[in-house]
């Protein structure tokens, strides 16, 4: 890796005393990446917590202050101040340059800046026109527009949600009120033309370089537009359709055009104040202090104040009154406010001679405080007066997140209306002596919490941009009815979660600021709001209809079937793959070609597998670095390649279903951030690429395998940074092969493609947003549509080749059933385009019931256990292909509690509660065996609530052999989930003996099992000595054991009225009447002992009426005879050898 020298900042640092001990300088070399916000960086105190002072250090260890600021966010959820904010965005802004171990690798700032001035030159823009580009055509997908989930089932049809797109800032047209513009924190522009109905994308080809952290539209032409990103100013004189970089070199925080002379343009910037009059071809600098706002006087615009501060960090407001030529500080400003985090100013034109300002500050104990100020100005003197202090009953707004999160606004109208909010918007009407909530964490309107701007119109118009999106109240937030959150094609949403469904098309994900969101194209241009607050998360059980899980959110989901619909229920997903890094280094859920139920997924060192679709998940490998992306060849499910996180670590290579794995040799340092493609057609043909990258800090090119990994050789030279790589056939039956490219240190984003055999790539981003940093992407065959996921929210193109050659692939549930009664569903897993495609299902032996063997997804019941094979055969517009798989699934006889040797659940209908030592009302001991694993048993929490061990006891109503318990514990969070436990049986509940078993387990929604040598039994006691979390309580959703009858008597066996045998007692042999017959179907006979032994077993004939049974190998004594139909259905009778 080539690491840039740094002399020039060095220098600077030196010379003002920066080290690594206090004093520290507010600023370090990471904090001038031009797309870092530096602003919004709190002043340096010896409070701060350790992490938060790593924040001041150079060189600082990446992954050393990431692990300090997760081990202090677990136990500190909730809490939001402005360094937490600051530090997640400085996060964000390194990780590209991270290595493995944690060093970050700096790239030169003034390269990125080239980058940048290139990407935004009229001749890239021109080169991006929209050309043919191999058949692409990429446009938006979603979200579109975010609803509400109707999660109670409600008959009103949910409204908007007002939880779609980080919006940092906008400008409304004074010409024409219709006309918005706003700008993301992911670093879009949007448009709207009619008054925030709906919203276009501005600058598809153009690269903003960062958040955009202001706007302001020309005050007599709505089409001349300037929006600070990137650490410079870009201004577009054609309403958006064509942008231009200004020589600006700042960050600038807030910008105001002069209404009088509107080239003229004014800028409160990271380091001070800027004047250009000539519509940005040249700046001066006025100020030389950070600055966070500038105003013109109201009717006087040779008049501006802004706010700075002084070198010893307190406010100062400066003004100035000869058209910015000098600014001084108002001498009569209160000199004893510190600065912490910000603040902003406010004038209205309804009197020119007044002016609010908020401060972020601190009070005399040094906790974080806003105020609240009112100048007014007479007799040439500013008079200063404290109207509200913060976390007060006159104000309880708090400091929040800092300058990320802060608006002060006043009616143009009425001098005596303020707004100002942070994480919550508030509202006085007595001019800043009082606020009220107006929505946010609380508050009557529903707004997103963390307001980032605002602006009130002279027509009645209140604009609210949040973390969520645009908001509009036509009556300054006095009814319900009159506000309306408006993101309809609002574009930015930053997807950290992403994974589509395979036959279904559906797409869900976590997005940052926003929660969790499903899309479909049933729900047309809705997308439902599933919960959660910014997590990497959402998976889909691809299987499955509509079933999705997410990490935040508890049990997985069945999504409705509309977008108005109610949820149609939850299951059981018990283990979440690695999200690292917000998603950027991504684990994932791998469904098994040819078992949908069978899913691989990477949780902390070690690959996991389930066989139920995640209601329980099984160890498979353990590595020694956490396990990144992995993924299986369909060409032959035994091989496996998974990235794992670590110097010695990278890629590796399983050719035995995941019991060995060998480490594959490695390039460019892969060690966990590899992203890599296997061909469809080949298990040892595999693409790889560093996935994280940034110009010169390594080569993030792509290379090829055709050995497994074994050797590489180059397969590209982009100079650019790969982040995803996948893969469509084609009817050569070549490797076509997309890679991704993210928009990174002033790089645009592109895709571009290869077929295999081909010396070169093509491009194939027509209609692609050149600002795109992905986080994934997957190719939808359905509808052969490439899908790519990221901080602009999903978009979509036509394959290069949208017409292939299929790879055939069936599904079924798994590879075992345990009983011939279930149902067995069938499913495509292929490759291949649906358009026009019909299916034919042939199973090898037949099965006894099939509901359709002519569509995609049949279902089948089947006679007898065995081995089963399928064919399947797909007819295209093109041809017919046909795949047939031997011994695709086995099917075993079914468990029963009447069969020792297969023994089964035991029924909870007849249990009744003998004891338990605590519960909480509503809560009740009988909800552990309800058969509603929905419904818990809860012991009693609060003042003076019990502490372990808890325990309870359960009468099964009869004797069995029991042989496993089965604990589910609660899913929907983790509160009194059992960790130590004893279990007991036995036949005498106040003599319980010693515990039959011993353990532990893990903390997570996952059924747990407790196997032990068979015990018989009627009654079992269940002690929890210990909680996960180390909490007093103990919880249960359902509990079940697995045995068998034990029959120690003849009173103790049901007589079946109907089913006969004889001679009773009975010597050499037993004669047993069949019950029905119909000649085709023969029972099984079974002769059981009363200790539960299987004496003899068999089948008879078909068109046997009567069964004869030799008993001369039978010793003397009482017996079972039980027959089991083809239905199922058992009978049972009595009888004694002698």
């Amino acid at each position: 890796m080539k690491q840039y020298s740094f002399l020039l900042f060095f220098i600077v640092f030196v010379l003002q005393g920066f080290s690594q001990d206090p004093p520290r300088s507010k600023f370090t070399l990471y904090d001038e990446l031009p797309s870092v916000e530096k602003i919004l960086k709190p002043e340096y105190s010896e409070d701060m917590l350790d992490w938060g002072k790593m924040l001041y250090q150079y060189p600082v260890n990446f992954n050393d202050i990431n692990t300090a600021f997760a081990r202090w966010e677990t136990a500190n959820k909730g809490i939001k101040n402005p360094l937490i904010r600051y530090y997640k965005l400085w996060r964000r802004h390194m990780e590209p340059f991270v290595d493995y171990d944690g060093t970050i690798v700096l790239p030169d700032p003034a390269k990125i800046t080239e980058n940048l001035r290139r990407a935004q030159s009229p001749e890239q823009q021109r080169m991006k026109a929209p050309a043919d580009d191999n058949g692409s055509a990429w446009t938006f997908w979603g979200p579109k527009q975010t609803f509400w989930l109707n999660e109670s089932g409600s008959s009103a049809t949910p409204k908007a949600a007002p939880w779609q797109v980080n919006v940092y800032s906008m400008d409304v047209s004074e010409a024409n009120p219709d006309v918005i513009y706003v700008g993301t924190e992911t670093s879009f522009v949007n448009k709207s033309t009619d008054r925030g109905k709906t919203w276009q994308l501005l600058g598809l080809k153009y690269v903003f370089g960062g958040g955009v952290s202001a706007i302001a539209v020309h005050p007599l032409n709505p089409d001349t537009v300037y929006v600070a990103a990137g650490n410079t100013v870009h201004r577009s004189f054609d309403g958006g359709a064509t942008w231009v970089r200004t020589s600006a070199s700042f960050y600038a925080n807030r910008m105001k055009l002069d209404p009088t002379r509107p080239s003229r343009i004014l800028a409160s910037t990271n380091n001070g104040v800027y004047i250009s009059e000539n519509r940005g071809v040249s700046w001066s600098r006025k100020s030389f202090q950070d600055s966070w706002d500038i105003e013109l006087k109201p009717g006087s615009p040779d008049t501006i104040f802004a706010l700075t501060q002084t070198s010893d960090n307190f406010f100062r407001i400066l003004q100035s009154t000869n058209d910015g030529s000098s600014f001084a500080e108002i001498a009569t400003f209160p000199t004893d406010i510190p600065q912490v985090s910000g603040g902003l100013l406010a004038v209205t034109p309804k009197n020119p001679n007044v002016m609010y300002a908020v401060f972020l500050s601190k009070d005399a104990n040094n906790n974080g405080v806003p105020y609240i100020y009112k100048g007014t100005f007479a007799n040439d003197t500013w008079t200063w007066v404290k109207r509200a202090t913060g976390k007060t009953s006159a104000l309880q707004m708090d400091n929040g997140q800092g300058y990320f999160d802060l608006v002060l606004e006043v009616s143009p109208l009425n001098e005596n209306m303020v707004y100002a909010g942070t994480t919550t918007l508030f509202k006085s009407v007595t001019g800043g002596s009082s606020f009220y909530a107006i929505g946010g964490y609380y508050g009557n309107f529903s707004i997103h919490p963390d307001i980032q701007d605002m602006k009130i119109l002279s027509n009645g118009d209140t604009w609210v941009t949040t973390d969520g999106g645009m908001n509009l109240s036509k009556d300054n937030f006095n009814l319900q009815s009159n506000f309306f959150p408006l993101n309809d094609g609002l574009i930015g949403s930053d997807m950290w979660g992403f994974d589509q469904a395979w036959n279904e098309d559906i797409i869900v994900g976590g997005r940052y600021h926003n929660g969790n969101t499903a899309i479909t194209d049933f729900y047309g241009n809705k997308a439902l709001r599933m919960g959660g607050a910014e997590s990497p998360t959402g998976w889909l059980l691809k299987g499955k209809s509509r079933h999705v899980a997410f990490d935040d959110l508890g049990d997985g989901w069945i999504l409705p079937r509309t977008a108005e619909g109610r949820p149609e229920g939850r299951f059981i997903f018990s283990k979440h793959p690695n999200m690292d890094q917000y998603g950027a280094l991504r684990s994932n859920v791998v469904t098994h070609p040819n078992y949908s139920g069978t899913l691989y997924l990477g949780s902390e060192n070690s690959i996991w597998v389930t066989t139920n679709y995640g209601q329980s998940f099984d160890l498979l490998y353990t590595f020694a670095g956490r396990v990144r992306y992995l993924d299986i060849s369909r060409a032959n499910p035994k091989v496996m390649y998974a990235d794992v996180d670590g110097a010695s670590n990278g890629l590796y290579r399983t050719i035995d279903g995941g019991k060995t794995w060998s480490r594959r040799s490695q390039v460019d340092n892969w060690n966990g951030k590899v992203a890599f493609a296997i061909s469809p057609y080949n298990a040892n043909v595999i693409y790889a690429a560093k996935q994280v990258g940034a110009w010169d800090n390594y080569n993030s090119e792509m290379y090829k395998s055709t050995n497994g990994g074994a050797t590489w050789m180059p397969y590209s030279s982009f100079g650019r940074s790969v982040k995803w790589i996948t893969i469509q056939p084609t009817k050569e039956g070549k490797d076509l092969v997309y890679a991704i490219i993210s928009s990174v240190s002033g790089n645009p984003g592109t895709v571009m493609i290869r077929k295999d055999g081909e010396t070169a790539w093509r491009e194939f981003d027509n209609g692609y947003p050149s600002g795109m940093r992905p986080i994934a992407g997957a190719i939808f065959f359905r509808d052969s549509k490439l899908r790519v996921a990221g901080n602009g929210g999903v978009w979509e193109s036509p394959l290069a080749e949208p017409e292939f050659t299929p790879v055939l692939t069936p599904w079924v549930d798994q590879a075992v059933y345990n009983c011939t009664e279930d149902t067995i569903y069938f499913d495509d897993h292929s490759m291949i385009n649906h358009r026009g495609v019909s299916w034919k299902w042939e199973i090898t032996p037949a099965p006894r019931y099939i509901s359709d063997p002519n569509i995609r997804n049949p279902k089948a019941v089947f006679d007898n256990p065995g081995k089963y094979s399928v064919k399947m055969t797909v007819t295209t517009p093109d041809d017919t292909y046909t795949t047939t798989i031997d011994d695709l699934f086995e099917i075993k006889s079914c468990p029963s509690i009447d069969d020792c040797n297969n023994p089964g659940v035991v029924p909870q209908k007849a249990w009744k509660l003998v004891y338990a030592d605590s519960y909480q009302y509503g809560n009740e001991p009988a909800k552990a065996f309800d058969g509603n694993p929905s419904t818990i048993w809860h012991t009693a929490w609060g003042a003076g609530e019990p502490q372990p061990p808890h325990e309870i006891q359960i009468d099964m109503g009869e004797q069995y052999l029991l042989s496993q318990l089965t604990y589910v514990p609660r899913t929907d969070q983790s509160n009194g989930r059992i960790k130590e436990y004893e279990l007991y049986v036995s036949d005498d509940k106040t003599n319980w003996g010693t515990a039959v078993a011993t353990g532990s387990w893990e903390n997570s929604a996952a059924p747990k099992n407790i196997r032990f040598t068979p015990v018989p039994g009627r009654y079992f006691r269940l002690r929890a000595l210990s909680e996960v979390n180390g909490n007093a309580w103990t919880s249960a959703a359902e509990i079940n054991v697995v045995g068998c009858r034990v029959v120690s008597s003849v009173d103790e066996v049901d007589w079946a009225s109907d089913l006969k045998a004889f001679p009773v007692p009975a010597t050499t042999q037993l004669n047993v009447q069949l019950p029905f017959n119909d000649g085709i179907h023969p029972y099984s006979y079974e002769i059981i002992a009363v200790n539960g032994a299987r004496v003899a077993q068999g089948l008879t004939s078909a068109g046997d009426r009567t069964l004869q049974i030799d008993l001369s190998e039978v010793a003397s004594g009482y017996y079972l005879v039980k027959l089991t139909d083809h239905r199922g259905i058992v009978y049972r009778s009595r009888f004694m050898r002698r």
